[in-house]
C-alpha cells in the first residue's frame, strides 16, 4: 500500500472521528438547553422540583369505595356494606378471596370521622371479624374518611392532588403532583380542572385550599394534554372530588360556612360569594396565594403573612 493511500485513509478516519463528536456534543447541548429552559420557567418554592421522588403514601391500608348494603335479610348477614378497592378490578376480602366488591358487616371507625350516605372513599383496612352462628363476615377498620364534594358519579382514575407550591413565568406550568391511590405512581401535572364536578363555587375554592395542605384533595379523573409557549404537558380534568372529613380548611370545622376567595379577581375573602367590578389592580396578584380563612374577630379575611405584606408592599409602588 502507498504512502498516499495510508494518508488519505487516515484523514477518512480522523473526519469520522470528528462527526461523531460533534453529533455527541449536539446531542448534549440540546438537552442542557431543554434543561434550562424548564428551570428559567418554574419558580419554585423550597426545594419540591429537585428532591427525589418519595413513597406517596404512607402505611395506612388502601383506599376504598363503600357503599351500603340495601339487600334485606336476616342481619349481619345483610344490611353492612360492599367494599371495593380503588383503581383495581379486585379486592381481597376477609375470607382472603379475591372477589369484584367484597361485604363487610360492619366499619370500625376507629376514631374517625364518620361519614353517612351514598358512596364514601374510605382508607383502611378489611379484617377478618366473626359473629356467632354466622362465622367470618370481616369488617372494615379506617384509618381515614373522605367526603364527596358533590353528588354526581365520577368516572376515571382516582388520585390524590396536592398543590407543590410552584409558579411559572409562562404556560403549561407542573403546579401540581398527583399520586395514584393504592399505588406507587407519582406525577407532576400541569394543574387541576374541578369545573366538571358538579361543585359549587365555595367548594372548588375550599378543594383549592385543600390542595396546598399535606393530605391534599382526593380527586377522579382523567389526564388531558395541554399546550403552551413552555411545550406541552398533562393536566387533569376531574369529574369528582373527596375532602378529608372532619379536616378545618380556611379557619373553619367541616360542615361550617367556611371562608373563600371571591369577587371578579379573587380579592375578597368572605364566607359568601361577593360580586365586584372587574377592574384589575397590581395588588391583587398578591392575593391569588394568600391564606383566605376566618380571622381571630370572626370575619373572613387574608391572613396577613411576611410574604403577604411584602407583596402588598411592592405593588403600592408600581405606577
Amino acid at each position: 500500500m502507498s504512502k498516499k493511500t495510508k494518508y488519505r485513509q487516515l484523514a477518512v478516519l480522523v473526519a469520522l472521528i470528528g462527526l461523531v463528536g460533534f453529533s455527541l456534543f449536539a446531542q448534549r447541548a440540546t438537552f442542557s438547553h431543554s434543561q434550562g429552559r424548564a428551570a428559567i420557567n418554574e419558580l419554585s418554592v423550597g426545594d419540591e422540583t429537585t428532591s427525589p421522588a418519595r413513597a406517596p403514601f404512607a402505611d395506612g391500608g388502601d383506599f376504598y369505595l363503600v357503599r351500603p348494603d340495601l339487600r334485606r335479610c336476616a342481619s349481619p348477614l345483610c344490611g353492612g356494606y360492599w367494599v371495593k378497592r380503588v383503581n383495581y378490578s379486585s379486592t381481597r376480602c376477609a375470607n382472603r378471596r379475591w372477589m369484584r366488591e367484597c361485604y363487610v358487616a360492619e366499619i370500625d371507625w376507629s376514631g374517625q370521622t364518620e361519614v353517612e350516605g351514598g358512596e364514601v372513599l374510605l382508607r383502611g383496612q378489611i379484617i377478618a371479624r366473626r359473629y356467632p352462628r354466622f362465622g367470618n363476615l370481616g369488617a372494615l377498620r379506617v384509618t381515614e374518611s373522605w367526603k364527596s364534594a358533590a353528588k354526581s358519579s365520577g368516572s376515571g382514575t382516582l388520585y390524590r392532588v396536592r398543590d407543590r407550591g410552584v409558579r411559572c413565568i409562562t404556560h403549561p406550568c407542573l403546579t401540581h403532583q398527583a399520586a395514584k391511590l393504592n399505588s406507587q405512581s407519582v406525577e407532576n401535572i400541569a394543574g387541576v380542572d374541578l369545573a366538571a364536578t358538579g361543585a359549587t363555587g365555595e367548594q372548588i375554592s375550599e378543594a383549592a385550599a385543600a390542595m396546598t395542605q399535606p393530605e391534599g384533595v382526593i380527586v377522579a379523573g382523567n389526564h388531558a394534554v395541554v399546550s403552551g409557549p413552555a411545550g406541552r404537558a398533562q393536566t387533569l380534568k376531574a369529574t369528582k372530588f373527596y375532602l378529608r372529613a372532619g379536616a378545618q380548611i380556611g379557619g373553619s370545622p367541616s360542615g361550617a360556612k367556611r371562608c373563600f376567595k371571591t369577587g371578579c379577581s379573587s380579592q375578597i375573602c368572605a364566607d359568601d360569594n361577593v360580586v365586584t367590578t372587574c377592574e384589575f389592580r397590581p395588588e391583587y396578584a398578591c392575593y391569588q396565594k394568600a391564606i383566605c380563612e376566618r380571622q381571630k374577630s370572626g370575619e373572613c379575611g387574608f391572613t396577613q403573612t411576611a410574604e403577604l405584606q411584602s407583596c402588598l408592599a411592592r405593588a403600592k409602588r408600581q405606577p
